[in-house]
């Protein structure tokens, strides 16, 4: 998942978002691991906000990538599309690979090819790579035909993708593939989200707040307050208005943590282990279809290290290549 900019000093990156970088994949892990009813205290918040992990993600990604769109810049599209495209075509090569080898039940080509087109059927978590890729391309066009005026007409967008999500619009693609109908939809769903990061940091918003601390505190209590009252939750369908705010909060809460004061050997202590989302993300549900059936937390913790263990060793060996972005 592609993020790293600004307030905290080492090199530009925001250790605070870094952080929340590191929890967001954890909770895509629980997402898929994670049985509801494995329920106590300790992640009762795990479980209320385990389905909130991809739009935050999304909201950061396009809030730190929006000056590709303000001022389109063709370099900084390639060098985006690079990260992007790494890891959405080169991990389903080497799933298929050593998959074909090691067991007798094969994945087939048409499989394979319907992966690296929709970037779901054997690694379903890539659809995420597919929705950025997208809503990458889709936003660089927008900006490169209206200039100026690029600002001015995304929010239109988000109002018909609200309006496609509430209005019923959805179910005419209800029987599609499912594989087919769902990375589309997903990107549909998530395009405001995205809309409002580029919108968010094009107009630095953020950058105008004095009390960071206060305000982190205050995102916090707010999202919590959401989350316990179960405020904009429309369960049915895409209807997915309270993403808007589980990220924006999320988002505010990490992005104002202040850090600022941290020893420089704990800011880099902290960029080193929260590095390797990529990498985590793209693995894990290799690794949940292959250990067993107990949807435990336990086992999530052992996913998350096993995951992280294979990006770390894969970036020491990788990581003058641009395979590096395999993990990161």
């Amino acid at each position: 998942m592609i993020v790293s900019q600004n307030v905290q000093i080492i090199k530009n990156i925001n250790l605070g978002i870094q952080i929340l970088r590191m929890i967001l994949c954890f909770w895509v892990l629980c997402f898929h691991c994670l049985d509801d009813n494995y329920v106590n205290y300790f992640i009762f918040y795990i479980i209320k906000t385990k389905y909130y992990h991809v739009p935050c993600f999304c909201f950061i990604s396009f809030y730190f990538s929006h000056k590709i769109f303000v001022n389109p810049n063709s370099f900084k599209l390639k060098r985006r599309l690079e990260r992007l495209l790494i890891p959405y075509i080169i991990w389903p090569l080497i799933i298929y690979s050593i998959h074909n080898i090691l067991y007798k039940e094969k994945i087939l080509l048409h499989d394979l090819l319907i992966q690296l087109i929709l970037g779901r059927k054997f690694i379903g978590t890539l659809w995420y790579l597919f929705s950025m890729i997208f809503q990458t391309i889709f936003f660089y066009i927008l900006a490169y035909f209206f200039k100026s005026y690029f600002i001015y007409v995304i929010p239109i967008i988000s109002f018909f993708s609200y309006f496609a999500q509430y209005s019923g619009f959805y179910e005419i693609f209800k029987n599609y593939i499912y594989n087919i109908k769902a990375p589309l939809l997903d990107t549909l769903s998530l395009l405001p989200i995205s809309i409002l990061g580029i919108i968010f940091a094009s107009n630095k918003i953020f950058e105008t707040i004095q009390s960071k601390k206060n305000f982190s505190f205050i995102s916090f209590i707010s999202l919590i307050f959401i989350l316990k009252y179960d405020l904009f939750v429309d369960i049915q369908g895409y209807k997915g208005i309270i993403y808007i705010f589980t990220s924006l909060f999320l988002f505010l809460g990490f992005y104002f943590l202040p850090l600022d004061n941290l020893y420089p050997l704990t800011k880099k202590l902290i960029k080193q282990i929260t590095n390797y989302t990529n990498g985590i993300y793209c693995l894990h549900i290799r690794f949940i279809n292959n250990l067993g059936l107990l949807r435990t937390f336990k086992k999530c913790i052992i996913i998350y290290l096993i995951s992280y263990f294979i990006s770390f060793i894969g970036l020491k060996l990788l990581g003058k290549t641009k395979l590096k972005y395999l993990f990161i």
